[in-house]
């Protein structure tokens, strides 16, 4: 037979009852018990009072912390957080002494314990490793509108069963979100049409950062779409990021994630309602959200508008004067000494340099970028006579023609 187990409530009723019975003194009992007599005469006292129910254990918590939180400023930090959903302690508390003027708004430990308490703080996986550093031959922007990073968010069914993909466009300098449009497809016109609209409001870039991805990249010359090559017109420098390489547009892919998690789940019912939200998220993102990487300032607090215009009247290009100049056929060949070498549908017609290297090599030119070298190999049965061999992306150079400057 096991032995019996005496809880602490049980010892303290039945330490109460003898006391009541008068058959014992307080102090045999205090003695008999173990505990003081300041414990016996506040367990009498509770049973005096509330009966039984007196004696159950209490909390030990004390009844005021002068360091605990006001309501209405925890209040404040869970309305905020229902709006952004995305936004944590640090942005959180810039918003509280910015936006509701805050003198000495909690310290982020003390927001993120307010938000782990009512459940908003959920646990993310920590991914293993680190991502590598930034591509050294990406250009480092000291300034707006020196780099401009463009991409496709991934796309999403609306409730009417239309297709949307979202075309973001920022600026990498000051993290400016400068486009968010809702497109119902990634051709090449609905984006062409999109950036001119940009350009006409803000100006135009020095570089333009890109993946792979259509419509900006292709497989042909140069990794040039027909996109890209019209940013070559405009006097714009294409850099492309590695291939699977997403940590070398990092800033991006980031707003890409809050997009996702702020504005598209669920879905609106049309287009036009799911631009409307975009644009209520891109002001928030742009005049309200606070960037650690800026120094906590918002993007609208350091961008500008840029001083490069754009081209309309798409002038030709311009190269040096001992390049000889070839127009691309309409089905992307290119005709030379009586051989005609496939460029491209990319470049149909549009104006090519072919440079007379030493060695007696030919090669070719858009702009300033080296697309390859004119290459005759008659011998070989698999290839055709005339073909173009495309230019490593570490080939340097130093032929390179002028592109036309921006009106």
């Amino acid at each position: 037979m096991p032995w019996n187990q005496v809880t602490p409530m049980e010892e303290i009723i039945r330490f109460v009852m003898l006391a009541r019975s008068d058959h014992f003194t307080l102090t045999d009992l205090c003695e008999q018990f173990g505990v003081s007599r300041k414990t016996a005469y506040k367990h009498l006292a509770r049973y005096a009072t509330d009966g039984l129910k007196g004696l159950q254990a209490r909390s030990h918590r004390a009844h005021r912390c002068p360091h605990r939180t006001d309501t209405e400023v925890e209040a404040l930090i869970l309305t905020e957080r229902r709006l952004h959903r995305t936004w944590g302690p640090k942005k959180l508390r810039v918003v509280l002494e910015t936006k509701h003027g805050l003198e000495a708004a909690p310290v982020c430990s003390t927001i993120a314990g307010i938000l782990r308490r009512h459940g908003l703080s959920p646990c993310r996986r920590r991914r293993p490793g680190a991502y590598p550093a930034l591509n050294d031959r990406l250009t480092q922007p000291t300034q707006p509108n020196q780099v401009w990073t463009i991409d496709f968010k991934g796309w999403f069914d609306l409730t009417d069963g239309q297709r949307c993909d979202p075309l973001t466009v920022c600026d990498r300098y000051t993290r400016y979100l400068l486009a968010l449009r809702a497109q119902p497809n990634q051709q090449f016109k609905g984006t062409l049409r999109t950036l001119r609209d940009l350009m006409r409001q803000v100006g135009a870039p020095e570089v333009i950062r890109t993946d792979l991805g259509t419509p900006f990249a292709s497989i042909g010359l140069g990794r040039l779409s027909s996109l890209s090559v019209w940013w070559i017109e405009q006097g714009i420098e294409v850099e492309f990021s590695r291939p699977a390489s997403p940590q070398d547009n990092g800033s991006h892919e980031r707003m890409h994630r809050d997009l996702k998690a702020e504005v598209t789940q669920p879905p609106s019912p049309t287009l036009t309602a799911q631009q409307r939200r975009f644009d209520r998220w891109r002001h928030s993102y742009n005049h309200e959200r606070p960037h650690e990487a800026l120094g906590m300032q918002c993007p609208a607090d350091l961008y500008h508008h840029s001083a490069r215009r754009l081209n309309e009247n798409d002038k030709p290009l311009v190269y040096p004067k001992h390049f000889e100049v070839k127009v691309v056929s309409t089905s992307g060949h290119l005709a030379h000494e009586g051989r005609n070498y496939h460029v491209g549908d990319a470049f149909n017609g549009k104006r090519v340099g072919l440079h007379h290297a030493a060695g007696g090599q030919t090669e070719l030119f858009f702009a300033n970028v080296h697309l390859g070298t004119l290459t005759l190999n008659p011998d070989d049965p698999w290839r055709p006579p005339a073909f173009i061999t495309p230019a490593r992306s570490s080939d340097k150079s130093t032929a390179k023609p002028t592109p036309i400057p921006s009106a």
